[in-house]
Order: structure tokens, then C-alpha cells, then sequence
């Protein structure tokens, strides 16, 4: 017997996005209340998203690359060139303190160091 009901023809979220959108939040130290009225959407809206069960529109991502300043194309997952990644570190790191500043520069020199010490 087949059970009557409503039939979508929904393709699945993909729960990595959902994953992204909540770190991106949580590394910033939003709340889901904050980041739903910047959106615009209740924040069981939000949840929904970042548990994969709800897709976010075009508009929305564009919206939470803005709050979480980064890219959609981050947000969704693809690999960012080498110029949007230097993009993002700038624009990240240009509200960092002086001393902040000085200790991003002292850990990027420690990494190229690491970098050109590990085998190829």
C-alpha cells in the first residue's frame, strides 16, 4: 500500500555547506539569534541551514559572506586562487591591533619556514 502524502523532488543539502556556514559563525563568535535578524530569517531558519536541511539562497549566502567576510565561493566550498585567499587575509586582518599585526606576521614566518623545511 502506498502512503499518500506530499512528493518533493528536493535534492539533498549538502551538509558540508551547513558545517561551514556554523563555523564561519562560531569563529566569529555570533550568536544564531544575531546572524538570523542580520538575515532577515528566524533562527530555526538558521539552524536548519547550518544542519544541512535547508538550503540557503543565493541572496542569503551572498549575505553571510558579507557578516562572516569571506566569499560565497568559500562558503560553498570551492577553492579559493591564490588572490582571494590574499583578499581575505587582508581584509581579515586589517582590523587586528598592532600587536596582533606583529604576531600574524611573526606566525606567517614561522610557516614559511616549516613550509620550506618539510620534504617535498
Amino acid at each position: 500500500m502506498q502512503k499518500r502524502g506530499r512528493v518533493t523532488n528536493k535534492a539533498p543539502v549538502e551538509a558540508s555547506l551547513g558545517l561551514r556556514l556554523r563555523e564561519a559563525r562560531e569563529y566569529l563568535g555570533l550568536s544564531r539569534d544575531e546572524v538570523a535578524q542580520h538575515l532577515g530569517v528566524s533562527r530555526s531558519s538558521l539552524s536548519l541551514m547550518e544542519d544541512g536541511t535547508r538550503n540557503a539562497s543565493a541572496v542569503e549566502l551572498s549575505c553571510l559572506a558579507k557578516l562572516y567576510k569571506t566569499t560565497v565561493e568559500s562558503l560553498a566550498g570551492h577553492a579559493a586562487s591564490d588572490d582571494e585567499s590574499i583578499k581575505v587575509i587582508v581584509r581579515v586582518t586589517a582590523t587586528l591591533s598592532d600587536k596582533d599585526k606583529e604576531e600574524m606576521i611573526r606566525f606567517t614566518q614561522y610557516l614559511r619556514a616549516r613550509s620550506a623545511s618539510e620534504p617535498a
